[in-house]
């Protein structure tokens, strides 16, 4: 059993690294291998579209499915009395696989399938392009994530070899507020690529630590002391 809980554990953690850099890469990419016009002249932007465009779909599709995972064997692998934070990490952490997943296969199925025809009506409420879309609505989806992220964070003692998944971990509240904060209040765009960067930096390197911790047989005893 902990073996097993040791590799699903080590390779969710790898596997969540991998989806959340590949979509930062396929999310930088989209205007360089399959740019398109403004939304607003739907017909010219569904003549230029092409699946490339939404490339940055399927590894958001894959991530919560490795994230779900990773937070499962880090619940079982914590002292008992530190497990209902983790339970809350993770029911907030199935409100963002749900949101995201509903979002992202929108855009693989009936955005892609719509656009590739030739056809806009309608789809203008789904297309990512349109600050006001569906899209935009449901990418809060990462805000659930940050914020499972950060309830995550107090299970990791201020010990060196945890301190680090720590402190990445809480600082994700910023980037749950820079999201509800640009989607629902207006924030100035800037601000909240700032404050998203936190979560694009951050969340791989925490991935990776929390792998090699798995690997290492080191995840066990999180935190090492009782600490408030």
């Amino acid at each position: 059993m902990k073996k097993n809980l040791q590799k699903v554990g080590f390779w969710s953690a790898i596997l969540s690294a991998i989806f959340s850099i590949l979509w930062f890469i396929t999310f930088q990419l989209q205007d360089v291998i399959a740019p398109v016009p403004e939304w607003t002249d739907l017909a010219a932007y569904a003549k230029e579209f092409t699946p490339l465009r939404i490339l940055l779909v399927y590894p958001s599709l894959l991530l919560p499915i490795s994230f779900l995972a990773m937070l499962c064997c880090i619940h079982f692998s914590i002292p008992e009395e530190k497990r209902f934070l983790s339970l809350i990490a993770i029911s907030i952490g199935i409100l963002y696989a749900a949101l995201a997943s509903t979002n992202y296969n929108i855009q693989a199925v009936s955005v892609r399938k719509s656009l590739a025809s030739g056809i806009t009506a309608g789809t203008e409420l789904f297309i990512p392009d349109n600050p006001g879309s569906t899209f935009t609505a449901l990418s809060n989806s990462y805000a659930y994530m940050a914020i499972s992220m950060f309830f995550t964070g107090f299970v990791f003692s201020k010990e060196r070899k945890h301190r680090w998944i720590r402190w990445i971990f809480l600082a994700q509240l910023i980037t749950a507020i820079g999201q509800i904060g640009w989607t629902m209040f207006d924030l100035n765009t800037n601000i909240f690529i700032v404050t998203s960067m936190i979560w694009v930096i951050g969340a791989p390197i925490a991935f990776i630590i929390i792998a090699i911790l798995f690997s290492n047989d080191q995840i066990n005893g999180i935190p090492m002391r009782n600490e408030q």
